[in-house]
This record gives C-alpha cells, structure tokens and sequence, in this order.
C-alpha cells in the first residue's frame, strides 16, 4: 500500500478488502453447510424448515454488515483519490447490497412465511421464489467478487502531484 497515503485512508482501504473477502468466505460457507443440511436425509422436513428461519436472518445481517461496510470504508478510502478499480468496486458493492435487501424484502420474507410452521408441503409458488433467490444470490456473489477483484488490483491513488522544480 502506498505508505504515503494518511493512516486512516490506508486502514479503510484494508477494512474495505477484510470486509469483502469475508463476506465471499461467510457466503460460500454458508451455501455449502445450507445444501448438505437440506440433502440429509436424517432431517425432517420440520427441522430443514426450522434451519431456514434460523439461519437466513443471521446470514443477511451478517451479509449487509460486511458489504455495507466494506461499502463506506472504500469510499472513505478513496474519497478525492479515484480510480477505475474502485470505482468498479463501489459499484458493484452498491449493487451487491440492493440485491441482498431485494432478495431479503421480497424472496427471503415471503419464503419464511411459507415454512411456517414448520413441516408445510412445498407449494410452486415456494419453488418459484427459491429459484429467484438462487438466481440472485448467483449475480450477489459475482457482484462482491468483482468488487473485492476492483479492491484488490488496485489501490487510492496519493494526493501529492509531482510539482516541477523552480527554475531561475
């Protein structure tokens, strides 16, 4: 990092790249243990149900905290030092958190709703809305890995201008 950038722009910057990387880490965690929980067959449709309400408020708290984080602390990072890098990564972390609270709003909650109380026959309506949430979680996480590649290759640019010598 350029060492001749101001302490808290250099620690945003890292905050911003922390934030992402382990938002993209918690996600795909999160995905893996959530696909064996639900093809197990030792678990009842009631328990897989129950998982859902347990689980997805917590994994869209912990999703809109690191990516709104991470969010602010790059453009306290890179505010007056803009570069192509970060402003790919603003944008798509923009756009990373409105799918997550689309997806939140109007797949997530009625999807809840439909699990409870557990044990309830899977409707289409419920397969349909599973599919959109898949679908977007999809472009959600291209989304924050194309921020944290926008993160990663490049960094703010230093304020300082080279200014020419003085002649006489």
């Amino acid at each position: 990092m350029n060492a001749s950038l101001p302490f808290g722009t250099r620690a945003a910057f890292a905050i911003a790249r922390f934030c992402i990387a382990a938002w993209i880490g918690a996600a795909v965690l999160f995905v893996v243990v959530g696909v064996r929980e639900v093809t197990v067959p030792e678990f009842t449709s009631e328990v897989k149900d129950r998982l859902v309400t347990l689980r997805f408020p917590a994994y869209y708290f912990a999703g809109a905290s690191l990516v709104g984080l991470s969010f602010v602390a790059t453009v306290v990072a890179s505010a007056n030092r803009w570069t192509r890098g970060l402003r790919v990564a603003l944008a798509m972390l923009l756009l990373a958190g409105g799918l997550m609270a689309a997806d939140y709003v109007w797949i997530y909650t009625p999807l809840a709703a439909m699990v409870t109380p557990p044990g309830q026959p899977r409707t289409m309506a419920f397969v349909t809305l599973h599919r959109w949430s898949m679908r977007i979680n999809t472009v959600h996480l291209v989304a924050c890995l194309m921020a944290a590649i926008g993160l990663f290759v490049t960094e703010p640019k230093s304020q300082q201008r080279d200014v020419p010598p003085l002649t006489a």
